[in-house]
């Protein structure tokens, strides 16, 4: 794993810990990133949540710029952003996977 830094203010680090927190989240981010873009239907089928919940916690991945929301024809779609935030939640979920088998 690189050794970067990455630069959160103090509430994108509770949101981040947050999102990293939940296995929906992590589950809704690891979704994304085998995707790319899906309505909120799509994501809660596969995470296995409501659409509810799924989208409070997209929602929360779209504070932090990773997840890209838009809305069309009744529809929410998600798109992962790339950037410094969603390389971040990559890393730090790669980290946690690698300390939980070791």
């Amino acid at each position: 794993m690189p050794n970067s830094r990455f630069t959160l203010t103090p509430l994108e680090l509770v949101v981040f810990c947050e999102c990293l927190s939940s296995e929906v989240c992590v589950r809704i981010f690891q979704t994304l990133l085998e995707k790319r873009t899906l309505n909120i239907s799509a994501i809660s089928r596969k995470v296995g949540c409501t659409n509810i919940r799924g989208l409070n916690h997209l929602r929360n991945l779209a504070r932090l710029g990773i997840v890209h929301e838009e809305f069309y024809a009744g529809r929410h779609a998600f798109t992962l952003k790339k950037g410094e935030s969603t390389e971040l939640m990559r890393q730090a979920i790669e980290a946690m996977e690698t300390r939980e088998d070791g």
